[in-house]
């Protein structure tokens, strides 16, 4: 492990590099989906963007199997440890099989009460309603692909799954460039188009992890309850501060629809422009991930410390600097989704306020990463839990449904509460608390 203050050695770079272009290149082409929708109207951006908050939640629960499944992975891939990886593999698999397929019930029977309880503007009901339906579908289909390319790159076949996981996207964009553009159908087309690709891009990652790991498929038999726990056992906390941070922002997208179709919209481009600075701390998550699943195996304790907050520090401060280059060009960048005189004032001021907020996320990303690979799985979901609940969720009820104030500070809960878990999580790190449970 280099000790000497340097992040992006060879090792680093070779994997980071091909994951950070795999990652700015869905963004920017999911940036472009939003485009298109803008083509259509803001009522379609607001529509699918309530939905996909809604939608993000269900997916986090498949989460827990995929997290789970990935630590395992991560710290057994190797030669040796051939067929317990194998085990690891299809348990998830049948674990997958059996959450997606009630979370698919679950959203045919809820959606509506769930719309309208975030407080969706009544005149999006309809058509958000009928998008959820049709997409849940592909849970299933996600959370198949996210296992298989996982596991591909615990096996070293970073380069291998960033191929897929662009060809993957670029099918839903010339899908939904179709629909859009020949004026083909509204709403429900995006939906129709999103299933289909998916369920292709399931089918594609899967022909692929057959050629490339075969012995993954060969014999054995799913009977390992025991495994399952194990499995559920880092899945769950790993995904609950997941799923606690997207609920919360769930919670919040219903407070900020109750300003209005403008409120939502202007929310919505604002993470859209953004969005590609917080890729690169999933990109950097998922390197530290796979640096530190070599350091486990290797017992280097004091290597994954230094690494993982040297990770965190650098990460974000190349974040911070892009953030002020965009919030710069802000004014301009917002028209390329729409001439809304409203929407463009309130996102271009907060641009600047992603400024302080982006750096911090992006450290928390790539620290809680780091947590969870180490086993100490269950710090970061106390901490989300308590910042969510105890000050997110409050302070933005208070500012905007009791104290009527405008979006711009909810911008400001939301750079208080990733401030405070980036100290908290940083705290943990260098304190090494988690090594008895790594050690375990």
């Amino acid at each position: 492990m280099n000790r000497e203050g340097k992040l992006f050695t060879k090792k680093y770079n070779d994997i980071f590099i091909p994951l950070i272009i795999e990652q700015i290149f869905l963004t920017l082409i999911g940036n472009f989906n939003v485009f298109l929708f803008s083509l259509f109207n803001d009522q379609m951006v607001a529509t699918i963007g309530i939905s996909d908050r809604l939608l993000t939640i269900f997916t986090m629960l498949t989460n827990v199997v995929v997290l789970g499944a990935s630590i395992l992975i991560i710290q057994n891939a190797d030669e040796s440890r051939i067929e317990y990886v194998k085990s690891i593999f299809k348990e998830s698999i049948v674990l997958n099989l059996f959450i997606a397929g009630l979370i698919i019930i679950a959203v045919f029977a809820f959606n509506r009460d769930l719309l309208i309880l975030m407080q969706t503007p009544s005149e999006l009901v309809e058509e958000a309603s009928a998008y959820i339906r049709i997409v849940s579908i592909s849970i299933v289909f996600t959370a198949m692909t996210s296992l298989m390319l996982a596991t591909l790159r615990a096996f070293g076949f970073v380069k291998i799954a960033v191929r897929i996981s662009v060809a993957n996207t670029i099918l839903v964009i010339i899908a939904n460039s179709i629909i859009v553009l020949a004026k083909l159908g509204g709403i429900s087309y995006i939906a129709i188009a999103t299933l289909f690709t998916r369920l292709i891009s399931m089918l594609i990652t899967f022909v692929t992890i057959k050629r490339k790991i075969p012995i993954l498929f060969a014999g054995g038999k799913i009977k390992n309850i025991s495994l399952k726990k194990e499995i559920l056992s880092l899945g769950i906390p790993s995904a609950m501060e997941q799923i606690s941070y997207n609920f919360s922002q769930t919670i919040i997208t219903a407070i900020i629809a109750s300003l209005g179709t403008i409120a939502v919209s202007s929310m919505i481009y604002t993470t859209t422009i953004t969005s590609f600075i917080f890729s690169i701390g999933v990109a950097a998550g998922v390197t530290g991930n796979l640096i530190i699943g070599d350091l486990y195996r290797n017992k280097d304790y004091e290597g994954i410390k230094n690494f993982g907050v040297l990770n965190a520090k650098k990460i974000s401060l190349i974040a911070g600097a892009i953030n002020l280059i965009v919030a710069i060009f802000g004014k301009y960048l917002v028209r390329i989704f729409t001439d809304n005189s409203q929407i463009i004032s309130i996102v271009t001021v907060l641009l600047f306020l992603q400024i302080f907020h982006d750096p911090m996320r992006v450290a928390n990303e790539i620290l809680i990463n780091s947590l969870n690979v180490v086993k100490d799985v269950r710090y970061p979901v106390i901490v989300g839990i308590s910042t969510t609940y105890l000050l997110v969720i409050p302070l933005a009820y208070l500012f905007v449904t009791k104290l009527g104030l405008d979006l711009k500070f909810i911008w400001l809960v939301f750079i208080l509460d990733e401030s405070t878990r980036r100290f908290l999580f940083t705290k943990r790190f260098k304190s090494g608390a988690w090594e008895e449970k790594s050690k375990a």
